[in-house]
């Protein structure tokens, strides 16, 4: 057994306090030459921690003064605790602390976070999710922002079943088909722009997500999908496809009409990017074998709609799924130069656009 005696280290943060209190007693002794000291040392405690990144700090509903002030010092954000409970103090501000989710700087003055906090200038993370974009590349998006982190919001965009309680609209999605595939919130987040606090709960950006995809899929659109005899699915994975096929919104709802008419003549829809989503890589044109990719998303080797959704779309592509053109089109191909689309009725008409717009 060791014949040292046991010693407590001392905090930082409760030596600069033993220092302070000294400092006070020599206050009592010095007069006025000691309260210079004494205000310059406090000055000194209130500057900038220095340089670094963000932190990220949860100031809870109901905390007080001292409470704030440990969690800042705990995070380095302040250089001293006790000095920067004076300084509330001091401006009769400690009371008007806000709580909320903030992002401080370390290069931030103690008076400039205590501003902050006063004014409840909390983080906040806006986020904007391009259309056609799908689930894991939303994931890629939400955690590059800090809002979430990508992997928990997959997960939480599986759990269609518990959702499904609370969104009537979600009804008609299967959660897995014969093999065992299980169906995501694929194509029911609407993209848009969202703000988020920095470190959310997946499950309050799926929600955001879902009242505004509610939100535009509104009665009017309820009512037509109703009247063409689909289910709100079928319409969701039409339009998702449409948006992907198409680059020009002239063009939409003519695309939409060819992959209409391809299922009402019991043609596969033949549509490259489904068979880019089960494949999950995006080539520029599939080769034959690609085609034959196993997936009950490849268009190529079923017939009908794919499983689900490949993408959140916009409302001009849920448009042309719900208000497609009356056309007897069956084919299309797209220039690769311009991203126009140029439809026919015939086989042989199409081989004559796509040696023209695609070569060889």
């Amino acid at each position: 057994m060791s014949n040292r005696t046991n010693q407590t280290r001392q905090s930082p943060r409760k030596k600069t306090g033993k220092l302070i209190a000294i400092i006070l007693l020599l206050l009592v002794v010095f007069g006025a030459t000691g309260v210079f000291s004494f205000n310059y040392f406090i000055g000194q405690m209130l500057t900038p921690v220095g340089d670094g990144d963000l932190v990220y700090v949860q100031i809870e509903e109901g905390s007080v003064i001292s409470d704030v002030a440990a969690q800042l010092a705990e995070n380095n954000l302040i250089r001293d605790a006790f000095a920067f409970e004076m300084l509330a103090k001091k401006e009769n501000t400690a009371h008007q602390i806000q709580s909320g989710y903030y992002a401080f700087s370390p290069a931030e003055s103690a008076q400039q976070i205590l501003d902050r906090l006063i004014t409840g200038d909390v983080a906040d993370a806006t986020v904007t999710i391009p259309e056609g974009r799908n689930i894991l590349e939303f994931a890629e998006i939400l955690e590059t922002k800090n809002v979430c982190d990508a992997e928990a919001f997959i997960e939480e965009t599986k759990k269609v079943s518990e959702y499904q309680k609370n969104y009537p609209i979600l009804s008609n999605i299967p959660l897995s088909d014969k093999d065992g595939v299980s169906r995501t919130l694929e194509g029911y987040l609407f993209p848009d722009t969202y703000s988020f606090s920095p470190g959310v709960e997946p499950s309050e950006v799926v929600t955001a997500m879902l009242d505004r995809f509610v939100e535009v899929y509104d009665q009017d659109y309820l009512k037509r999908t109703k009247e063409m005899g689909k289910t709100v699915d079928e319409i969701v994975i039409m339009a998702s496809i449409v948006e992907l096929e198409t680059k020009l919104v002239e063009d939409k709802a003519n695309a939409a009409s060819v992959f209409y008419n391809r299922i009402a003549e019991n043609m596969p829809l033949q549509s490259d990017i489904t068979v880019d989503y089960a494949r999950g890589e995006k080539t520029a044109v599939l080769t034959t074998a690609e085609t034959q990719f196993a997936s009950p998303y490849n268009t190529y080797i079923n017939t009908g709609l794919p499983f689900g959704p490949i993408c959140s779309f916009g409302e001009t592509s849920l448009e042309a799924a719900l208000y497609p053109a009356e056309t007897k089109y069956l084919y299309f191909v797209a220039d690769m130069s311009s991203g126009k689309i140029y439809f026919n009725e015939t086989y042989e008409e199409h081989l004559e656009d796509v040696e023209k717009y695609m070569g060889n």
